[in-house]
């Protein structure tokens, strides 16, 4: 499996030479296996990802905030590929996915009606989803802490196990579930967005500090942790500085078009 990071900012796209080394674009993760082209959010990222057409497409929504969804009308690959590319959230029905993507990428807010200008784009439940590629790797999902809800995802194939738990705030309560939810993980992703000195200010925002991603990392058995979700302000000089600090090995502020093999 490969895994590709193509946004990894938080709320935002941010732009300017502060923030080129880390990257502006927000949330999309790109992972590459035998059997599907397999995408993890669309934020501002996806206008950047090559869609395949030699393998099924599957993009996976955690939840329909703008900087998860705002590049989905923006990929050019989208609207040329003529095979089925499905779209899933595992919040809520297809007909709900259906609706709030209607009203996104609707006529009061963008200029083509997107879901009548890509009709091999298949919305499906995330059952159907998980039932149609079950030969070919095992989906999961997870409920996450976050205003309007938000799932975690894990995709395991025969070789590895990636989860991506994008976006939580995180709760000691949810140790014992998450730890279980990540069992076997190659590599889990991490939502950073603040450090444990900003999580008081912002309370209820639905974030996690990139200190307890590190303590989080050190009561499983995961075997690495990506932070991404930067915060949209936080500059390459600020999170060059966090890295420094950062003590364990297998932790790793992830970074725009940053790519790993797994398994």
């Amino acid at each position: 499996m490969k895994i590709t990071f193509h946004g990894v900012r938080g709320s935002v796209p941010t732009c300017g030479a502060e923030f080129s080394e880390f990257g502006g674009h927000t949330t999309c993760i790109e992972l590459m296996t035998d059997e599907a082209q397999i995408i993890l959010d669309a934020g501002s990222g996806f206008q950047n990802i090559k869609i395949r057409n030699d393998r099924p497409v599957i993009i996976l929504l955690s939840h329909f905030h703008h900087d998860h969804i705002q590049g989905l009308g923006f990929n050019r690959g989208l609207f040329s590929r003529q095979c089925e590319i499905f779209i899933s959230s595992a919040l809520c029905s297809g007909e709900e996915t259906h609706g709030y993507i209607q009203s996104y990428y609707g006529s009061k807010f963008f200029p083509v009606d997107l879901l009548s200008e890509i009709p091999h784009l298949k919305i499906k439940t995330f059952n159907e989803v998980k039932s149609i590629f079950a030969q070919a790797f095992y989906l999961n999902t997870y409920q996450l802490n976050h205003p309007g809800d938000c799932a975690a995802y894990s995709i395991e194939t025969a070789t590895t196990k990636l989860c991506c738990l994008l976006d939580n705030e995180y709760k000691e309560s949810q140790l014992e579930g998450l730890v279980g939810f990540t069992e076997g993980a190659e590599l889990a992703i991490w939502d950073g967005m603040f450090t444990d000195n900003e999580l008081e200010k912002f309370l209820g925002w639905g974030h996690s500090s990139i200190e307890q991603g590190i303590r989080f990392l050190d009561q499983t058995n995961c075997k690495q942790l990506a932070i991404t979700h930067h915060a949209p302000e936080r500059t390459d000089y600020q999170l060059r500085k966090i890295k420094k600090i950062i003590r364990n090995p297998d932790v790793f502020l992830a970074h725009q078009n940053q790519g790993i093999h797994l398994g």
